[in-house]
């Protein structure tokens, strides 16, 4: 009896515990931690703007406090970075002191005792105005043999059989070769060159003869810049700028100054840019001579014309990524600071003839930046490259370089926050406005970003702490995209080639099948589904995974699940990279294609055997004409290959619902009745929350229901007031053994929310 009583006692003390248990837990999920709650409040400062400070006049102590004080106070940055200008031959102003002259730094000391005083951060910008590299002058005029240099060709035409003599023009000579007009038989010259002359016995026929020479280069700023991809060169330029900092404001390293900012390394208005070492480079990475293929750089030279161009231009872009950004990487490091900044173009469809390959620019940098300049979405579906390559290195945060050169006319309170709210959807979590001028009244780089514009004075403050709270947010944990886009590199590549007379500007130079850009706006701005590019090489690194029907991006912390992969529209692609996306479609992989199919491969001799696993995989001829719009092959293993000839909303949307649960679904999907913003949104997962923001750009109000996978206890988070309440009228369903949970969205013109689940 005793007994009975004893374990009915004990079963009852479990039950209430376990009910006990069951309501804390949903009490703990129906609640925000009260720091998190407070910081959204009011956002800690390294999660605000930190704008440019163009310095166009005289540094003064008084001006300097003056203006950082209003900066913090008035506008609610929380840190500037000390941007120094080179004066100009029409009178434009530039800065004085001289740029690390000893009055300059005397200024520059003025700067960081006031961000003490002002608990504020200063972000030490590299040089004397943009592009980086110039040393304020100094690298053109203590060491002219490590400033840029240019690829030249020479050539002539000449009938066989004939004497050639010909003297080699000024420069370095890289190659010299001798190409038949009509077999395109190449024959390398450099043996008959003697004592500064080539002589020659010219074959039967017609036949270009081609000197490739290397000189110095001319520039388009006030001063020279460096050769970024000679380490010899950027190591001086460092020696002569970011040393002399370390020297004079050591102290300040890692609290006042955690972070240094580069702009502008590459090779915009240089498309041809050089170095010296490229021929030993390309041969280590390839194993062939480049010599008697440098014709391939300007001309189709026969069936091996891609593959070969695939490895100049990724030579170049290794030589890139391996001089001044990892010389400079290292160096903050090594200093206890973080590095930002961005090539030129980095969010234009090509990245040949400007950066080199954006993967591989960032692959040293701690803080990936993408530059939102020129105006409103202006490069808008290529800004997911940049987060795209801080996923795959796991770097947590991704900053911008925002409204440089938007027009001033145009430029109100909502702009700031229409560029802001599209990048944050893009990955973004980190904002450098452009900016603030010491001299207001002559700004020649507009907007005016500060508290002396009129127009934006007021709003100042409110955006600033809406940036503070997005990024607290947005910065760190792991994106959720279970879509991926193979970046089409190889067809970059192997269609540019130097001085094409189509050629409407750099950056955006692309063979008619490239793509990838529309089916990134596609993806975000019209299906709504987020996606991640993959980087065909890196695509065959052991962090990618293939698992059933997944492929699996192995990090640390933002760590990715695709169940989806994008070959979007191309003829070249790397035979290599198509073996593993076969060996994932052969595991029940779901694999789209979006245009035309690859027959090409970046590899020489390897074209037969591309168009063969092409055909394994899409049941399609890749060289065929197409006849159907849609096709779909399948295997017995589940996999899915679903090519669309020519894509489009509708086409994708249904392809992409194949064999995939949606992360974030929206019902209906808005239809937004003009292009002047944008509904978009990002899902990241940090510290065991989801946080999913949405944004609306647009001058319209949205209205949709979202269903959300998983179940979850919602609250929302408004960035623009601070506030947070309980979503209330959830609902939770199943669904294949799936939960969901769905939930009524409404976004005014020019707003965003988080939704935050506990």
């Amino acid at each position: 009896m005793y007994l009975r009583f004893k374990n009915y006692k004990i079963s009852t003390l479990l039950i209430i515990a376990l009910l006990i248990t069951g309501i804390s837990c949903k009490k703990e999920k129906e609640k925000l931690s009260e720091k998190l709650v407070q910081n959204f409040k009011n956002p800690p400062n390294e999660f605000k703007p930190m704008p440019f400070w163009h310095i166009n006049g005289e540094l003064t102590t008084t001006g300097i406090k003056e203006q950082m004080t209003d900066a913090k106070e008035l506008a609610g940055f929380s840190g500037i970075s000390v941007l120094p200008l080179a004066p100009k031959d029409n009178g434009r102003p530039g800065t004085t002191p001289t740029f690390l002259s000893k009055k300059y730094l005397e200024r520059y000391q003025d700067v960081l005792n006031t961000a003490e005083d002002l608990d504020m951060q200063v972000i030490l910008y590299d040089d004397n105005d943009f592009p980086s590299g110039m040393a304020g002058g100094k690298i053109g005029e203590l060491f002219p043999q490590h400033t840029m240099k240019r690829l030249d060709k020479v050539e002539k035409l000449i009938d066989g059989p004939a004497s050639l003599k010909q003297n080699i023009p000024k420069g370095k000579l890289v190659s010299v070769v001798a190409m038949n007009q009509e077999t395109l038989q190449r024959i390398e010259l450099s043996n008959y060159i003697e004592n500064g002359t080539l002589q020659w016995q010219v074959p039967q026929g017609s036949w270009k003869i081609m000197l490739f020479v290397m000189v110095k280069d001319s520039y388009h700023k006030a001063f020279p810049v460096v050769d970024y991809m000679d380490t010899t060169a950027v190591r001086e330029m460092i020696r002569l700028t970011y040393d002399v900092y370390k020297e004079n404001f050591e102290s300040y390293f890692g609290n006042t100054i955690k972070m240094t900012f580069f702009d502008d390394v590459g090779f915009f208005k240089h498309p041809r840019t050089w170095t010296s070492l490229f021929n030993e480079k390309f041969m280590e990475l390839n194993g062939f001579d480049p010599r008697p293929w440098y014709p391939a750089l300007w001309y189709d030279i026969g069936p091996e014309t891609e593959a070969v161009r695939h490895a100049f231009f990724n030579t170049r872009a290794e030589l890139l990524a391996e001089g001044f950004p990892k010389l400079v990487g290292e160096w903050t490091k090594e200093n206890g600071l973080k590095d930002t900044g961005h090539p030129p173009g980095n969010y234009d469809p090509t990245p040949i003839d400007m950066n080199g390959d954006i993967f591989k620019f960032f692959r040293h940098t701690s803080i990936p930046l993408t530059d939102a300049i020129i105006e409103y979405q202006f490069g808008q579906n290529g800004h997911k490259l940049i987060s795209s390559a801080a996923d795959y290195y796991d770097k947590p945060i991704v900053s911008t370089e925002i409204y440089g050169a938007y027009k001033e006319q145009t430029f109100d309170s909502l702009m700031l926050y229409r560029s802001a709210m599209d990048l944050f959807s893009r990955g973004v979590n980190f904002v450098v406005p452009h900016g603030m001028w010491y001299n207001p009244d002559q700004v020649y780089i507009s907007p005016l970003v500060s508290s002396d514009s009129e127009k934006l004075a007021t709003a100042l403050p409110s955006y600033s702490n809406f940036v503070g709270r997005s990024c607290m947010l947005l910065q760190g944990g792991k994106r959720v995209a279970n879509i991926a886009v193979l970046y089409p590199f190889e067809e970059l590549a192997g269609w540019y080639h130097f001085e094409a007379p189509d050629n409407p500007r750099q950056g955006f130079y692309v063979s008619p099948e490239t793509n990838y850009q529309e089916i990134s706006g596609l993806l975000t701005n019209d299906i709504r589904r987020d996606f991640t590019f993959i980087h065909p090489e890196y695509f065959l690194d052991n962090k990618y995974e293939i698992e059933q029907g997944s492929v699996i991006l192995n990090n640390v912390t933002n760590k990715q699940k695709y169940d989806a992969l994008i070959i979007t529209g191309c003829k070249i692609i790397s035979l290599k990279t198509l073996q593993k996306v076969k060996n994932y479609f052969d595991k029940g992989g779901l694999v789209i294609s979006t245009g035309q199919l690859p027959f090409k491969s970046s590899e020489m001799g390897q074209d037969d055997k591309v168009k063969s696993l092409i055909l394994e995989i899409f049941k399609v001829n890749p060289e065929a004409i197409e006849i159907s719009e849609l096709q779909i092959n399948s295997n017995s293993a589940g996999g899915k290959a679903i090519h669309i000839s020519k894509p489009n909303e509708n086409t994708l949307s249904e392809a992409l619902k194949a064999s995939m649960v949606t992360d974030v679904a929206f019902n209906p999907n808005p239809k937004l009745s003009t292009d002047m913003g944008k509904f978009n949104y990002v899902h990241k997962v940090k510290e065991g929350k989801d946080f999913y923001f949405f944004s609306n750009s647009s001058d319209e109000t949205i209205t949709t229901e979202v269903t959300l996978q998983g179940k979850h206890y919602l609250f929302n988070a408004d960035p623009h007031n601070g506030h947070i309440e309980k979503i209330k009228n959830l609902t939770h369903s199943k669904f294949n053994n799936q939960e969901f949970t769905k939930a009524t969205l409404t976004l005014k013109p020019v707003s965003s929310t988080f939704w935050i689940s506990n």
